[in-house]
Parts: C-alpha cells; sequence; structure tokens
C-alpha cells in the first residue's frame, strides 16, 4: 500500500559522504565553494534519487515500483502491493544503503490502493465529489491532466494530507508507461511529516496508517441519482433536481429572476413556487440512490484493502 516515500538520513558528511556517493554511484556537484552529491539520470531507470548535501542524506524512490522491479525487472506500481511486500523491501533497502536507521526521519509518504473497475475509471471520478463524514474535503479537477483523469483535494502549501483518485492507465500511459485495464487509483498524499523511520514501521503504526486510509476512503462521496415513486411525473423530479441541487431560497428566487425576466409564464412560476413552498409535505415521495458504480467501488474497496493490509 505505501508507494513514493521520502526518507532524510543525518550522516557525518566528511566520513559518510563520499562512500555512499561512490556505492550508489552519485555524481559530484559544486556550488561556490560547497560540495555536494546527488543521482544522475539513472535515477529514472534505478527508480531511486539521492542527494547529499551537509549533514542530510535525502533519498526518494517508491517502494511499490522498487518491489516490483526486484521481483519482476520492471519499475511498476500498478499491480497489487501489500504490507507484507512493504516490510520486505524496505528491508532490503536499509540493507543496501548501509545507512544507520536510527538517524533516519521519513519527510512524505503516500498510501495508495489499486482498484480494477467494471468501467471507464473516468466514470466514477466524474462522480466523486467529496471525501470525508461530513464530505468536507471538496475533489477538485487537477488542471494538469484531462477533465476528470485525475481529482484532489485542496493542494495548498499549508495542508499536510491531501486525497487523490485519479485513472492509473491514463497517468501510466501520459509517462509513456504500459497499464492494461481499468484501474481506478486512490491515494492519501501525507507532506511535511517528521516520523522515525523506526516509529512508522511498527506494528502500531502502520496499523493505524492502514485503517485511516481506508475509513476515510470509505467516506469518498459520489453524486447520487434522484428517484421519485410511481406516479410521479418527470416535470416534479425536475423541479425537485433543481431543488436539491441549488437549496429552497436559491432555487426561489432564480425562479423569481426568470419570471420577471419573460423566461417563465405567471402559471410556470406558480407551479414551481406552489411546488417549493409544499416541500416539506411532499419530499417523503423522493429519494436519492447510489450509482452502480459507488456500490462497486465499495465493494471492491473492502475486499482490495483486507488483501492489501496482511
Amino acid at each position: 500500500m505505501f508507494d513514493k516515500m521520502i526518507f532524510n538520513a543525518q550522516i557525518d558528511f566528511v566520513r559518510d559522504a563520499e562512500r555512499i556517493a561512490r556505492k550508489h554511484h552519485l555524481i559530484q556537484c559544486t556550488e561556490g565553494n560547497e560540495i555536494y552529491y546527488q543521482s544522475s539520470a539513472l535515477s529514472n531507470i534505478e527508480g531511486i534519487w539521492w542527494k547529499i548535501r551537509g549533514r542530510t542524506a535525502q533519498i526518494k524512490c517508491s517502494l511499490h515500483k522498487l518491489f516490483w522491479r526486484s521481483r519482476y525487472g520492471t519499475l511498476d506500481n500498478s499491480q497489487m502491493f501489500t504490507i507484507s511486500d512493504a516490510k520486505q523491501i524496505i528491508s532490503e533497502l536499509l540493507d543496501e544503503w548501509d545507512i544507520n536507521q536510527e538517524q533516519v526521519r521519513i519527510t512524505y509518504y503516500e498510501v495508495g490502493l489499486n482498484i480494477p473497475v467494471d468501467h471507464d475509471p473516468i466514470e466514477y471520478i466524474t462522480l466523486a465529489e467529496s471525501i470525508g463524514v461530513m464530505r468536507n474535503r471538496e475533489l477538485f479537477n487537477d488542471a494538469n491532466f484531462e477533465k476528470n483523469r485525475q481529482k484532489t483535494t485542496e493542494k495548498s502549501k499549508n495542508i499536510k494530507k491531501v486525497f487523490k483518485v485519479y485513472d492509473k492507465g491514463f497517468e501510466a500511459r501520459d509517462k509513456g508507461r504500459l497499464c492494461e485495464g481499468n484501474i481506478l487509483r486512490i491515494e492519501t498524499i501525507y507532506r511535511r511529516q517528521s516520523i522515525s523511520l523506526i516509529d512508522f514501521f511498527s506494528e502500531k503504526s502502520i496499523y493505524n496508517i492502514i485503517h485511516t486510509f481506508y475509513r476515510d476512503w470509505a467516506t469518498i462521496g459520489f453524486r447520487q441519482r434522484l428517484t421519485a415513486d410511481k406516479g410521479i411525473k418527470s416535470s416534479q423530479l425536475d423541479k425537485a433536481e433543481a431543488l436539491l441541487r441549488l437549496g429552497r431560497d436559491d432555487y426561489l428566487r432564480s425562479t423569481y429572476e426568470r419570471w420577471k425576466s419573460g423566461h417563465l409564464t405567471d402559471k410556470q412560476y406558480r407551479t414551481i413556487r406552489e411546488f417549493i413552498n409544499s416541500w416539506d409535505e411532499i419530499k417523503c415521495h423522493f429519494r436519492m440512490v447510489q450509482s452502480p458504480h459507488e456500490i462497486e467501488y465499495k465493494t471492491k474497496l473492502l475486499s482490495l484493502f483486507n488483501e492489501a493490509k496482511n
């Protein structure tokens, strides 16, 4: 379930920097009189980016991609990736890096899940409007992608936790990679963190992180469809949809403005006004129902989460 992470390790530059740079094929750089080391363009192939400057060695990588590369030879994060897999790969990486894990802190991490879906992911993303028990985190279209291929909650610099839902296949193709099937990716991004690596990978910490992930993503708000009792006219259904979308006061105000401007007849205006005023008595004949996409999503979320948490 863990994907991209950023690790900051405290080292002794004089004693350790050159040794680490040589082992991981870093290039030496200078800025004024300062010498530092960082990865070359090969990091895109190897899947790990390093930078050593002063007493800090920073490492950026995707645990998911590195696990897949170590087992199957490709940097891929479109498949299932379990907590057991994450523990295995982080243990292997710490042995490789040859740095003191007690001096390592995690400053950024992503928790995600790939959900194979029955339809084009754009259909699910279009319906996704918010996340949170009170639907208090709105999902916005990401301007860097085609409309409804990726939505996120607000990403301003002071927000440490960001939710993202996107079309995994579209994202892969956009970056020149292959990804088969319809895959909806859900992801929680934690930024500006400072967590001891040892504490992070403790059983208690992992349990809290992954169960928070499930609770959050079980609250995603999909746009629902309004239906009505038999005998309700389609024109009444249209009025109910407008009332629920705009609210009673705004719907009444907009109806009045349309009547004053001549877009509604006197009879149409009276009919809508009477409908609004009688809403408390007739609203029992209308109800919101889940879309098939929402039902499928929630069923698969639970099933895949139970598989991934082990």
